[in-house]
């Protein structure tokens, strides 16, 4: 999100980069677990959101409790995961996030426009810049990512005007990879070394070598 949003300030980024990789990442939520329960989140988070003291007390409990899968899924597959690195990852991946934060990320990532400043004035995917960015692009999501789904990815890196991009969805379906992904093991799971990497070093072999 960070980078594509940089690219966007006018492109004036993008002629100091030789390529950019996207890893898990997408500018549009829509069909995320947190667009989709956005009503239940908004009404009780007027205050903030404590997120560092509940994944806090999530990660203490992995491997505890067949029933956070469901919870760990949000963010990870946990058959991909491992759990030492889970337990650290959800222990201290987010701090407590105020409510204007909340509203803001709700209401414009799973918007149409995509995520957006909180005041509405700039766009992190702008079409009309990222149409003139003509840096080669590879994008990366999980098949079950929820967090950012595919689709969002996908349709983050169709807007670059680059001809050399690349969006690779990964998953045994997509004959990309021999187990599903989602958010946080795209880097960090068992088999990314494997599975995922090799995508990226490709890519940078073929447009990022030095000359």
């Amino acid at each position: 999100m960070l980078a594509v949003g940089l690219l966007s300030q006018q492109g004036k980024f993008a002629g100091a980069l030789r390529s950019v990789t996207l890893l898990a990442s997408g500018c549009f939520g829509r069909g995320s677990w947190h667009g989709i329960l956005a009503p239940l989140i908004r009404s009780i988070t007027g205050c903030g959101f404590p997120a560092g003291a509940v994944c806090s007390a999530v990660g203490s409990l992995i491997g505890t409790a067949a029933a956070l899968w469901l919870v760990e899924a949000l963010f990870y597959m946990p058959r991909n995961m491992p759990q030492e690195c889970a337990r650290e990852l959800m222990s201290g991946c987010l701090r407590f996030i105020p409510a204007g934060v909340v509203q803001q990320f709700l209401g414009s990532l799973n918007s149409q426009q995509g995520l957006t400043s909180c005041d509405g004035s700039f766009s992190y995917a702008d079409p009309k810049v990222l149409a003139n960015v003509h840096v080669p692009v590879l994008a990366l999501n999980g098949s079950w990512d929820l967090f950012c789904p595919a689709v969002g990815g996908r349709r983050t890196v169709e807007m670059f005007g680059s001809t050399a991009k690349r969006f690779v969805c990964l998953g045994p379906r997509q004959g990309t990879s021999k187990r599903h992904y989602g958010h946080f093991d795209v880097i960090s799971g068992t088999h990314a070394a494997d599975e995922v990497y090799p995508h990226i070093i490709g890519w940078l072999q073929q447009h990022d070598a030095p000359s």
